[in-house]
């Protein structure tokens, strides 16, 4: 899930468009063992040891970065956004399903970053003409690998932006995607239980007790839940709230962790802690 829809609207309001941007882009062979001398013993030979393949997929990264120009050639914007690769993914089909489902979403990132770019051009013609400084638009992602098993991976990617000329503070967002590694496939908080109802109120009473502390009702819990703001890690299940949804802004991320012990009658997950 990108952010744009929690930003552009902002962006169209507070930037005047100008002249559009342009873009600054950017076996060795085993030896075979020398036999001991001969004696009254036959020699033995060391075979060579064959390399084992990784029993799950090893992350690298993949890059998505550029800086975009107004037309004095100053840069008005960059982004850097990194995305996670997987080493030799063309070796397991459902490794290539999630190196390509990252692909794509590190280029949509930039193609939605060139069209806020033209305003970024605009802020900063407006700026010169009325003499005051130009802070470039700048936004990154960068991500961590929260879980994994032989069948399971979780993924947990951070997103920032100071894109709104105007705002209070930038933007600062949490998504994340689990993936099956056998196929590929990105789970829902849904086939994460044997019964995506009874899973989904489980979660809510769970989140209502863990809440009730802090002064958070069910109902604002259940009202801003967002079934895609999940992961999972060694100590349970993980729900988050994005800032500026259950709570101010300034009390950021609000994140809360549901034991599998609470949920094991109805998870539907192989390979987790028990």
């Amino acid at each position: 899930m990108r952010p744009r829809t929690l930003l552009l609207a902002a962006a169209l309001t507070l930037a005047l468009a100008g002249c559009g941007p342009s873009e600054a882009g950017e076996s060795t062979p085993v030896p075979t063992p020398t036999p001991a001398p001969a004696t009254t013993s036959p020699s033995v030979q060391t075979p060579a040891l064959e390399e084992s393949a990784p029993v799950g997929p090893v992350w690298t990264d993949q890059v998505f970065a550029k800086d975009f120009t107004a037309g004095d050639g100053t840069v008005v914007m960059s982004v850097e956004y990194v995305f996670p690769s997987i080493e030799e993914a063309q070796r397991d089909p459902a490794w290539q399903k999630i190196q390509d489902y990252y692909a794509a979403e590190g280029m949509a990132y930039l193609s939605d970053a060139t069209e806020l770019a033209s305003y970024a051009a605009g802020d900063y013609e407006v700026a010169q003409a009325m003499g005051e400084d130009f802070l470039p638009y700048g936004e990154s992602m960068s991500y961590r690998v929260a879980f994994q098993t032989e069948r399971l991976a979780s993924v947990v990617r951070s997103y920032y932006a100071n894109s709104v000329t105007g705002a209070a503070h930038p933007a600062n967002y949490q998504f994340s995607e689990t993936f099956d590694l056998s196929t590929g496939d990105k789970l829902t908080l849904g086939d994460c239980f044997t019964d995506a109802a009874a899973g989904r109120e489980r979660v809510l009473d769970l989140l209502a007790a863990k809440g009730a502390d802090a002064g958070y009702s069910r109902e604002a819990l259940e009202a801003e839940l967002n079934d895609a703001y999940f992961y999972l890690t060694e100590e349970g299940l993980v729900i988050y709230y994005q800032p500026d949804t259950l709570a101010p802004y300034a009390a950021g991320l609000l994140e809360f962790i549901l034991p599998y012990a609470d949920l094991e009658d109805l998870l539907a997950l192989d390979s987790i802690p028990s």
